[in-house]
């Protein structure tokens, strides 16, 4: 298609063709759209800095919430990756003391079968997700608590009385929150506490949970003065913060027998004795061996 535009003053007429309309179209819409641009963005300084000036910032990809937003998932997600290393151990710890092989790597990479129609699908928004991922960590958490009483069972079963980490390490309560995630005393920041706090006089008498061979007796930047015993079976307990240490390496001692004094040395906000049970260097919660 033409269009043949004649005017008085032209020798001849002229005609133009579809494309050129078109191209005058389109640098007319643009140019409408530059200006609209101009009057309406705000100016830095009263001046624009080039094209840069001229793109809304709106057309940002990743918005200051959104960043929020996708910070805080990665925080979720760390989390998850923790806490799942951890059930990892355990149900390992758990096959071994039953007998039982634990998955291997080529079983573990197989994604277990699921199918089915989709009804009523929709897409969930960023609260939806993090409410998710909130529920699964909480589900995750009681899974390992159960994994724990099973373990503690099993190992109970398993131990000679004697070696078993079932002794009160002082004569008084115990902190029962204190073992598991917490604001960290020094930092303010989240930290894992792989013992138990017993908050006590300086000079209280501490106890072997159970008969053993004594490793270390040291002092260190952390744990203060400490005694670790050896109880056989991969079990180990520490006793941390101590103002006098009572054994040293070599010693063996029985179940109840004084090892330390109660102190407050080391990363210590106050007196108390620091208490953890591990198994093959992997904490477990003591509050699952202590007797009732």
């Amino acid at each position: 298609m033409n269009i043949i535009i004649v005017s008085d003053t032209m020798a001849k007429p002229r005609v133009l063709t579809l494309g050129q309309i078109v191209l005058f179209l389109a640098l007319l819409v643009a140019g409408i759209a530059l200006l609209t641009s101009f009057l309406i963005l705000p100016q830095a300084d009263g001046k624009h800095h080039g094209v840069k000036a001229l793109i809304p910032a709106a057309l940002n990809l990743v918005s200051p919430n959104t960043q929020e937003h996708i910070d805080a998932l990665a925080m979720q997600l760390g989390e998850l990756q923790a806490r799942m290393m951890r059930l990892d151990a355990t149900s390992e710890r758990l096959s071994g003391m039953a007998g039982i092989s634990p998955s291997t790597p080529e079983e573990a990479q197989h994604e277990p079968g699921r199918g089915g129609p989709e009804v009523r699908g929709y897409g969930l928004d960023v609260p939806q997700l993090q409410e998710k991922i909130s529920e699964l960590l909480f589900e995750m958490e009681r899974k390992q608590d159960q994994l724990s009483a099973i373990e503690a069972f099993m190992m109970q079963q398993s131990v000679q009385k004697n070696a078993f980490p079932n002794g009160h390490p002082v004569n008084g309560a115990y902190n029962s929150s204190s073992y598991g995630w917490r604001l960290d005393p020094f930092s303010g920041r989240m930290a894992f506490h792989e013992g138990l706090d017993f908050t006590s006089e300086v000079g209280t008498p501490i106890y072997a949970a159970a008969g053993g061979l004594v490793t270390t007796a040291e002092q260190t930047p952390d744990y203060g003065k400490i005694v670790k015993i050896d109880h056989g079976a991969g079990f180990e307990t520490r006793y941390a913060h101590a103002s006098e240490l009572l054994v040293k390496v070599g010693d063996r001692v029985e179940k109840g027998q004084m090892i330390a004094r109660v102190g407050t040395t080391g990363r210590s906000t106050g007196a108390h004795l620091h208490f953890e049970v591990r198994l093959n260097g992997a904490p477990l919660d003591p509050r699952k061996y202590l007797l009732n």
